[in-house]
């Protein structure tokens, strides 16, 4: 593409087409084996992948944007919501240990890479749909990106200094890729779910608005082109030539319905989604999932 671009984090967040981020994003994290198990014990992608997909992109641009107050709010509520997942405990009550136990949400080193994974699928994502970044713009986003880990109990030294860190720690991250991994056999109990299963739940329709529900294929189809061959082959998927194809005739009819679109037109329903949650924000009125569904079984019955 010939056209470069010089974005700020908050106006490359509010485009319409950083929603394609989160499905790239939570495949790489559920490729990683603790947070693989965090995600098999909860249910939360097969569950609620609608609400968890619109809250990531609504609390990205709330940071980008938000002020210290806000912020502070901000850090509170995530923490809020972090907390109701436990840590699994053994015979004797004490936090199960040992390589294949799951580790809390507030680990530092395991929000790094969720941290991580949205900042490149969103880099990735403009740069193949809208257009090229100008190198040193593509070091004041990850710098800018970094705002976004305070959400995450992440330790902000770790934090790649510039992209090009950036790249190394996603290159790393997927180095440790199991491949393939792990999925139920047929002759397993139907209830056993494990971090290839849950990888096939992003793509669930569950309680998606319709109009998602139509883009669904085509969601698939970018996501799993913008994957790369590490990715596809941790969760077994055989990316031919044709499917190649179809990706890059697809990836150039979007960047010509891009180009006949005002980038301020594409950034509207972010904006609004981002004023919106920063109202219920300062009014103490976002609540969880779990929440919500606490407060519909304490009502009585009518």
């Amino acid at each position: 593409m010939g056209r470069r671009s010089r974005p700020t984090l908050q106006g490359l967040l509010d485009d319409s087409i950083s929603d394609l981020l989160w499905p790239r994003a939570a495949l790489m994290q559920l490729a990683d084996s603790d947070v693989a198990q965090t995600e098999v014990d909860s249910g939360g992608y097969g569950n609620r992948a609608a609400h968890r997909w619109s809250a990531t992109m609504e609390f990205m641009r709330m940071t980008a944007a938000c002020d210290d107050e806000s912020m502070a709010l901000l850090v509170r509520d995530v923490n809020r919501i972090h907390a109701t997942i436990r840590v699994p405990e053994d015979d004797e009550g004490c936090p199960a240990a040992g390589p294949g136990r799951r580790r809390p949400v507030f680990d530092p080193a395991n929000q790094l890479w969720v941290a991580a994974t949205w900042c490149h699928s969103m880099i990735e994502t403009y740069r193949l749909l809208v257009a090229e970044i100008d190198e040193d713009v593509l070091d004041v986003l990850v710098a800018d990106f970094a705002r976004v880990g305070t959400l995450l109990q992440m330790d902000l030294v770790d934090w790649p200094a510039d992209y090009a860190a950036l790249q190394r720690c996603i290159r790393a991250g997927e180095a440790r890729y199991p491949i393939p991994l792990a999925r139920a056999a047929p002759w397993d109990p139907p209830e056993t779910v494990l971090p290839g299963d849950v990888g096939r739940q992003v793509f669930t329709t569950y309680s998606h608005p319709r109009r998602v529900v139509r883009r669904m294929p085509r969601i698939k189809l970018f996501t799993w082109g913008m994957a790369g061959p590490q990715l596809r082959a941790a969760y077994g998927i055989d990316w031919t030539e044709r499917h190649q194809e179809r990706f890059e005739a697809e990836v150039a009819a979007r960047r010509r319905h891009v180009m006949l679109t005002s980038a301020a037109w594409r950034r509207r329903a972010g904006r609004k989604q981002r004023r919106r949650a920063e109202a219920r924000l300062r009014k103490h009125m976002t609540m969880s999932y779990s929440e919500i569904h606490a407060r519909e079984n304490r009502a009585p019955a009518s």
